[in-house]
């Protein structure tokens, strides 16, 4: 991430979470509920969301894994 331009880091995180909300859903299927809120969580107000939530965080916790950092976002937001 500390390498990586602004869209690239776009790019890398909106690919996490297309990850992490396909894994949700292949847990749950046929219910889409969680995978949603994923999607909800990360793609609503996406700006604000960068600026409010994901660099703090990222800033904060440089040395874990941005999908790890992404995960227990998400599972805060949208349970396990």
């Amino acid at each position: 991430m500390n390498e990586m331009n602004s869209d690239q880091r776009v790019g890398y995180v909106s690919g996490v979470i297309e990850g992490l909300a396909y894994s949700r859903f292949v847990r749950d299927k046929p219910n889409e509920t969680g995978m949603q809120c994923i999607y909800d969580w990360y793609y609503k107000d996406n700006a604000k969301r960068w600026k409010n939530s994901l660099f703090p965080v990222f800033e904060k916790y440089k040395d874990k894994p941005v999908g790890v950092i992404l995960y227990v976002l998400t599972k805060k937001a949208c349970g396990a």
